[in-house]
C-alpha cells in the first residue's frame, strides 16, 4: 500500500527466481503469532521493551509518511511504540558502515550486481564481508557452504549448499527480508516473447529475452 505496488513481499534473502532462493513462511505476516513471540521473549512484552528508534532518510519526503505508517503497525499491531529518527542520507550511510553506530532500527536495501546466490550470499552474509561485519554477524557453518557453493562448477551442485546457506540466514535472522522491487512497465499488446525477471532494469525481459522479444504491427 505505502509502496503503491512497486514491491512484492519476500521471505527468502534470495528472490525467488535467483538460485538458492528457499521457500518459507517463518516469517511472514502473523500478527497474533507475532503478539506471542513477544509475550515469550525475554522482555515478556511490549511494556518492558527499552526505547526503538526507527532511523530512516529525510532525503525523500515520501519516507516519513512511510515510516509514519511503520510505526502505526507496530503500536496498534504490538502495542510497540517507534521513535522516529528522521536521518539526512549522507549522514545515515556513515551510520550504517560502523558496527558501533549501526542505526538500532532501519531498512538497508541490496540490488543484486549479476542473477547468482553467489552475489545474494557470499557477497553479503559472509564473515569477512563488509556488509556482515557492519551488523556484527558471522556464521562458520554459513561460510563453508557458500564456500562449497562457490567452487563447485554445476549449478545442480551449488544449489543445494545455497539453499543450506539460505535456511541458516532464516534461522539467525541477521537482517530480515522485507520485500523484494517490482519492476513496473507499460507494454504495448503487439509486443510479445519477453519473459519478466528480478534483474530487469530499462524494460521487461532486457536481461533474460532479449532475442525473443517480438513486435506485431
Amino acid at each position: 500500500m505505502i509502496r503503491q505496488g512497486d514491491c512484492v513481499a519476500t521471505y527468502s534473502w534470495v528472490p525467488a527466481d535467483v538460485p538458492g532462493s528457499i521457500q518459507t513462511e517463518a516469517y511472514a505476516f502473523d500478527p497474533e503469532k507475532a503478539k506471542q513471540a513477544l509475550a515469550e521473549s525475554t522482555y515478556g512484552g511490549a511494556e518492558n521493551l527499552p526505547e526503538i528508534r526507527y532511523y530512516y532518510s529525510s532525503d525523500d519526503p515520501v519516507n516519513q509518511t512511510r515510516a509514519e505508517w511503520v510505526a502505526g503497525q507496530y503500536r496498534d499491531i504490538l502495542g510497540v511504540e517507534l521513535i522516529l529518527e528522521p536521518t539526512e542520507g549522507t549522514t545515515l550511510s556513515g551510520l550504517r558502515r560502523d558496527p558501533e553506530t549501526y542505526p538500532q532500527f532501519t531498512i538497508y536495501n541490496w540490488y543484486q550486481d549479476y542473477p547468482d546466490p553467489q552475489n545474494w550470499l557470499s557477497v553479503y552474509w559472509t564473515c569477512d564481508a563488509t556488509f556482515a561485519k557492519r551488523v556484527g554477524y558471522c556464521n562458520e557453518e554459513f561460510d563453508r557452504l557458500t564456500e562449497e557453493g562457490d567452487t563447485a562448477t554445476e549449478l545442480e551442485e551449488r544449489v543445494p549448499a545455497y539453499e543450506q546457506a539460505s535456511q541458516i540466514l532464516i534461522d539467525d535472522l541477521p537482517g530480515p527480508p522485507i520485500f523484494s522491487a517490482a519492476n513496473i512497465y507499460l507494454v504495448k499488446p503487439e509486443v510479445t516473447g519477453y519473459t519478466t525477471s528480478s534483474i530487469d532494469g530499462g524494460w521487461p525481459g532486457e536481461r533474460t529475452s532479449a532475442l525473443t522479444i517480438d513486435v506485431n504491427r
